[in-house]
């Protein structure tokens, strides 16, 4: 509650991260501008300095990092402390480097994540921000309670949502990834709450298949990206239970299939957009806020399955560590 209302009586927002936790920063943010009405500005963590001069007394700095210790979050945290500001920091490691410097943390518990790449605690990370959205909604009443109470019911869902989704996936997900191995490009597109679900399904692919992976908000794609794809090219949409959106990625689906791209989508049970798709991987989406729990399993399952297939260690990624302790 004290977070809760830390955010709320804040004069302004800011959400910062590297890597994976940057993609969860992301998703705070436009959930928060969505949900809550109350605007806030996510950047990247090692980019502290362009944000850091503009804090003042009364705004807040939510810091997010797996392992409490990232080096360019620190670092954020130090210098908007100085300028007057609070910070909240979200970990996955009781009592690390950045919740100790923190005004507030909170803590995902998803337990040790062996892999250097981030898996369960994106979606640990992502949860507990929407439940944090959802709070903050219902406590400045933008929502009613009926909304509020649809919400929650749907955060209590979120195992079983991840579950179904990985049952769901497994089968086509082992299968592109046969085609995938030998692909040396590919698109992650997406709009809405689905954008930085997208970038972290690029990430995946990028850090542990060696696959040059890019990611953009779809309706960008049109400025510059479409210039490469070609027959063959992969196009992954990432597609949030949300009707106006649907509705306009259409264009987008078209715009990639008439250049023969071959296009995957991720996609909510019944979604009007599934006949548009060459390939089509159905999950659950009781809420748009749970879109990160529904929609990356199988993302990552992917990238895992790719990896394999190209002979790599999806644990142990080339030149990556597991927490970053440096600029």
């Amino acid at each position: 509650l004290l977070a809760v209302k830390t955010l709320v009586e804040a004069r302004r927002v800011f959400v910062t991260g590297a890597g994976t936790s940057y993609h969860a920063a992301e998703f705070y943010a436009i959930g928060s501008n969505i949900f809550t009405g109350l605007l806030t500005v996510p950047f990247i963590a090692s980019e502290y300095e362009s944000y850091s001069n503009s804090a003042r007394e009364g705004d807040v700095l939510i810091a997010i990092s797996q392992s409490g210790e990232t080096m360019d979050v620190l670092k954020a945290v130090r210098e908007f402390k100085k300028h007057g500001a609070k910070v909240i920091a979200v970990s996955n490691v009781v009592e690390s480097a950045i919740p100790r410097e923190s005004h507030l943390a909170v803590y995902t518990r998803a337990g040790p994540e062996i892999g250097v790449a981030a898996t369960k605690t994106f979606l640990t990370q992502t949860l507990l921000l929407a439940w944090l959205l959802a709070e903050i909604a219902n406590y400045t009443g933008i929502i009613s309670t009926s909304e509020y109470r649809e919400a929650t019911k749907a955060l209590e869902e979120a195992p079983h949502i991840a579950e179904t989704s990985i049952e769901r996936s497994e089968k086509l997900a082992r299968d592109l990834s046969l085609i995938y191995a030998s692909k040396v490009n590919m698109y992650y597109l997406s709009r809405h709450i689905g954008v930085p679900v997208a970038r972290e399904g690029a990430l995946k692919i990028k850090e542990i298949a060696y696959i040059h992976a890019e990611a953009y908000p779809a309706g960008e794609s049109k400025h510059g990206p479409i210039a490469l794809v070609e027959k063959g090219f992969p196009v992954v949409f990432v597609i949030p239970g949300v009707i106006r959106v649907e509705q306009a990625i259409k264009g987008n689906i078209e715009e990639m299939k008439a250049r023969g791209g071959e296009t995957v989508g991720v996609v909510c049970e019944n979604s009007p957009v599934t006949s548009l798709l060459d390939y089509v991987i159905e999950v659950p989406c009781p809420h748009w806020l749970l879109t990160p729990i529904s929609h990356t399993p199988p993302l990552q399952l992917l990238a895992y399955y790719t990896a394999v297939n190209r002979g790599l260690n999806p644990d142990r990624p080339r030149n990556l560590a597991k927490t970053v302790t440096v600029e």
